[in-house]
């Protein structure tokens, strides 16, 4: 298996932060600041993108609504994953403090 085999790119065209960043929308710096997260290919101290390593990272970040979910599942007529519920938030009454952090041995 290669590393690589997501991409289906016929040539490989690779673009650094700036151009990436033109072609996705958003700013150099949110780039460099999540780059550890991010597909990407290296060469030496410069990461590169090629146009399925933007692709797949605009996939990370796209967000549907529960209302589209269930209109492309009726359209597909396959039955697609929700994203699970989010987890309830506790009243803020209910919160209570954890105690001292402070050691008893302290004079």
């Amino acid at each position: 298996m290669t590393r690589r085999a997501y991409c289906r790119c016929a040539s490989v065209r690779n673009f650094d932060y700036d151009r990436a960043a033109e072609k996705l929308g958003c700013n150099r710096r949110w780039l460099e600041d999540n780059i550890s997260r991010l597909p990407h290919q290296k060469f030496g101290q410069s990461p590169v993108f090629c146009d399925c390593e933007l692709a797949l990272i605009q996939a990370m970040f796209t967000v549907l609504p529960v209302g589209v979910l269930e209109l492309l599942s009726a359209d597909e007529g396959q039955e697609m994953r929700a994203e699970p519920e989010p987890e309830r938030v506790r009243a803020l009454r209910g919160i209570r403090p954890s105690g001292s952090r402070r050691s008893a041995a302290v004079s």
